[in-house]
């Protein structure tokens, strides 16, 4: 029998995956992703936790989402795309399991770093590589947090 946390389950899965999917592809999270994500994040709670509570629950888990990205979006370190969607992960998972989710895709978010860092200086070591600034897909790294916590693998 398929459940409210079921649906709620593979909702999130899904828009984690097509946010990364975009944000590899365009550097881009479409809105219209995240306010969809919020908007099944809204129904899932209430129909778990009752209207109230789980009111509660949804706007508590994106403002910790939100809240946990902020500083590093306010400082030009991403994009507003992603901390709207870790947003709408924390509508989905709550106070707990958005930060969670938050800390786990700094920890992902740096391998990320690490990795394009090595990748640029290996191109620059091929021809004279122009300075810009490395624009990471920061909605990978959300999405990898988001699968690993709910997989319970980290």
């Amino acid at each position: 029998m398929f459940s409210v946390a079921a649906a709620a389950n593979l909702s999130l899965v899904a828009m984690v995956i097509v946010a990364a999917v975009s944000d590899v592809r365009s550097r881009r999270i479409p809105n219209w992703l995240v306010a969809a994500g919020l908007a099944l994040a809204l129904v899932a709670q209430v129909a778990t936790h009752g209207p109230a509570d789980g009111a509660l629950v949804w706007i508590g888990g994106a403002a910790t989402g939100a809240v946990m990205l902020l500083a590093v979006y306010l400082m030009g370190g991403m994009g507003a795309g992603d901390v709207k969607l870790m947003g709408a992960v924390g509508a989905f998972m709550g106070v707990a399991g958005a930060a969670h989710v938050a800390v786990v895709g700094f920890l992902a978010g740096g391998a990320l770093a690490i990795a394009a860092l090595l990748l640029r200086r290996i191109a620059a070591a091929r021809r004279a590589a122009a300075r810009k600034p490395v624009r990471l897909p920061y909605g990978l790294a959300i999405a990898t947090a988001t699968l690993l916590v709910k997989w319970e693998l980290f």
